[in-house]
Formats: C-alpha cells, sequence, structure tokens
C-alpha cells in the first residue's frame, strides 16, 4: 500500500519541480531580453576550432566517451560539434549539446579528453573544469586543464610522419612546451 502511495507522490514532487522550473525559465527569458544578433547564435552554441588546423572542431562521438576532431564543413548542424561555457574564461565547464555531458581531463601527460555526466568525477571536481590561456596573436587560446593548466587539448596527431595533420584518434592533452602551441589553441566560432 504505501509503495501505491509513493508513485504519485513522486509525480507529484515531479510536476511541482517542473512546474517550478518552467516558471524559473519564463521569468529568465522574460528578465533578460536578447538585445543584439550576437544573443541567438550563443543560445545555439559555439564550434571549438583549431586554432592551426582551421577546418578542424571538436565534437564529442555519440557512440562512446571520447572527444573527437571532424571537418568543419561535416560539422555543420551537428549537436555533438556544438559546445556551451558555463563560467568565467579562467574557470569553466564546457557543455556539450548533443552528448547533454560535459567535458573531463583526469590527469597525466598526453591522457584522454573524455565525455561525462556532469559532477561525475568523484572527490575531484576540477576535472571537469577548464580555462582558457591568453589570446596568441593567430587569434586563438590554449585550451587548458584547470585541473593541470600545463596540459592543452591537443589537435595534432600523434604520429610522427604526421605532425601536420590534425589528428584522426580521440583527442589528448599535450604539455604547452612539447611542439607547435598553435595546434593547442582553439577558438569559439558559430559556424
Amino acid at each position: 500500500m504505501a509503495s501505491s502511495t509513493r508513485v504519485p507522490q513522486s509525480r507529484a514532487r515531479l510536476g511541482a519541480r517542473l512546474a517550478a522550473a518552467a516558471g524559473l525559465a519564463a521569468l529568465c527569458v522574460t528578465a533578460v531580453p536578447a538585445t543584439s544578433a550576437s544573443a541567438a547564435p550563443t543560445a545555439a552554441g559555439v564550434m571549438l576550432q583549431n586554432g592551426r588546423f582551421e577546418d578542424s572542431v571538436l565534437c564529442a562521438s555519440p557512440d562512446n566517451q571520447a572527444v573527437w576532431m571532424v571537418a568543419k564543413s561535416a560539422a555543420a548542424g551537428n549537436s555533438y560539434c556544438r559546445w556551451k561555457q558555463f563560467g568565467t574564461d579562467g574557470q569553466f565547464t564546457l557543455y556539450n549539446m548533443g552528448k547533454d555531458e560535459v567535458m573531463a581531463y583526469h590527469g597525466g601527460n598526453e591522457n584522454n579528453v573524455w565525455m561525462e555526466p556532469e559532477g561525475s568525477s568523484g572527490t575531484n571536481a576540477h576535472d571537469e573544469l577548464w580555462s582558457w590561456g591568453g589570446q596568441e596573436g593567430w587569434g586563438a587560446s590554449a585550451l587548458q586543464s584547470y585541473y593541470d593548466s600545463g596540459q592543452n587539448v591537443d589537435a595534432r596527431s600523434p604520429y610522427i610522419n604526421e605532425r601536420d595533420k590534425p589528428r584522426t584518434d580521440a583527442v589528448h592533452t599535450r604539455g604547452w612546451r612539447h611542439g607547435d602551441q598553435r595546434e593547442l589553441t582553439w577558438k569559439k566560432v558559430t559556424s
């Protein structure tokens, strides 16, 4: 008998939460009017374009937890290649709109960059945090782990004979001082 009343109570609580969320969303929409044309692309998210390989953008995999490089032309309209930054440039999370997860790095030199549910990094929430380095002369900035600012999201192929090409494997990090820094920089673009 207790379980039959528990379900309606849970639904009632869920309904109340949804109503409250809808009310808050309506308040936000009316309280923060879009005053410029730049407001619309931000709502749709941005692509993260590499500083050296300008035809390459960062995308979450729809099939696993990896992050990949995709040709910008192939990424058009793909929500797995759209990101939202939550926080300041000095400390933020990168939310992927298609994956509905955040980008994370769990330490180590040249280790994987992963997608994971927000807040699932366990004892080290810094794993889900990122920061932008200063803007370089070519108009892009280092996308670095907040956990270890010496580790940056790397677009360069890891293969010795392909160092002048974008990577075709899952994205890893790399230290700023190891090779061409331009491959470690990114910029936000709307299309």
